[in-house]
């Protein structure tokens, strides 16, 4: 393997995760609508989510990240190449909870367009409104690649696009009946990941954490062409027709200690001197040479 991947980390600390669900608003005749009772909501997108923020110990495995091969040394017009980087990570599952509110409207049903609009424009507050709870589960696999890396002694740092994907289930439950139950989905995973890292092993030189590094990790999905990733449901109307699309951003901080685990046989020194021990019977040894003894046998005295 080696030259392929000749390392794996593993992670260990604590991340913090903003999950947030949110659709593109109705339109009517073609034309987005403006809720007149929420002013501060987007024209491109309505958040439909709340209390979605995560907080808890995490695993992942993943590669260190690595120079392209063969750009280290590249120098002239295609010396910015040198800059570049990639890893892989895999995380286990995680879950996520929280609460969609007027999602995919507020439960009124409406008889005629007019009532629609008036709807639409002028929505219940959360309090009066639609209610549902969601359960959200996924498992991540994703390659980023570092438009710029700068590898330093004791610090390193990254910046650059992820592309993955991601296996994920979801229930909505809504007055304790689930109305909604996907799984096994799959989700195409973009983003963009800001990496700084302290190497720490220097203050533990003979210890098996010779090679630590304390890092700080920043992971945004779904926020690179603002449209957010797709999330299939099942949720229906108050009228029973099929609902607007949910969409999902989320953004993990992570701060932690990752550790190298080499999984390559690493080079072998040559070691300094002799290749064989000195012979006990040379001169230097004390001992006379072979021929002279052999004469002082012969002639005696």
């Amino acid at each position: 393997m080696s030259g392929i991947l000749d390392s794996i980390i593993i992670n260990a600390g604590a991340e913090y995760t903003a999950l947030d669900f949110f659709t593109h608003p109705a339109n009517i005749q073609g034309i987005p609508v403006s809720k007149f009772s929420l002013p501060n909501s987007d024209t491109d997108t309505s958040v439909v989510s709340r209390d979605s923020t995560t907080t808890r110990a995490f695993y992942s495995i993943g590669s260190v990240p690595s120079r392209i091969p063969g750009t280290r040394d590249i120098k002239g017009f295609f010396s910015f190449l040198s800059g570049l980087a990639w890893s892989f990570n895999l995380t286990s599952p995680r879950t996520y909870r929280g609460n969609l509110i007027n999602y995919p409207d507020d439960g009124r049903r409406y008889l005629a367009f007019d009532d629609y609009v008036s709807n639409q424009l002028l929505p219940l507050p959360p309090q009066l409104g639609r209610n549902m709870e969601y359960t959200y589960e996924d498992y991540q696999m994703y390659f980023t690649l570092y438009l710029g890396y700068y590898e330093g002694k004791n610090v390193n740092f990254g910046v650059g696009p992820i592309y993955g994907l991601a296996v994920y289930r979801m229930d909505i439950i809504e007055r304790e009946q689930r109305i909604s139950s996907v799984k096994n989905q799959l989700q195409e995973l973009k983003g963009l990941r800001l990496l700084l890292e302290y190497n720490i092993g220097q203050y533990f030189p003979d210890t098996i954490l010779y090679n630590a590094y304390l890092f700080l990790e920043i992971t945004s999905f779904g926020d690179l062409d603002g449209k957010g990733l797709n999330v299939r449901n099942q949720v229906a109307t108050a009228n029973g027709l099929p609902a607007p699309s949910l969409y999902m951003n989320m953004t993990t901080y992570r701060m932690g200690v990752r550790k190298e685990i080499q999984l390559s046989k690493e080079p072998h020194k040559k070691e300094e001197g002799p290749a064989y021990p000195p012979l006990q019977n040379l001169p230097s040894a004390g001992l006379p040479p072979k021929e002279d003894a052999k004469t002082d046998t012969e002639n005696p005295g």
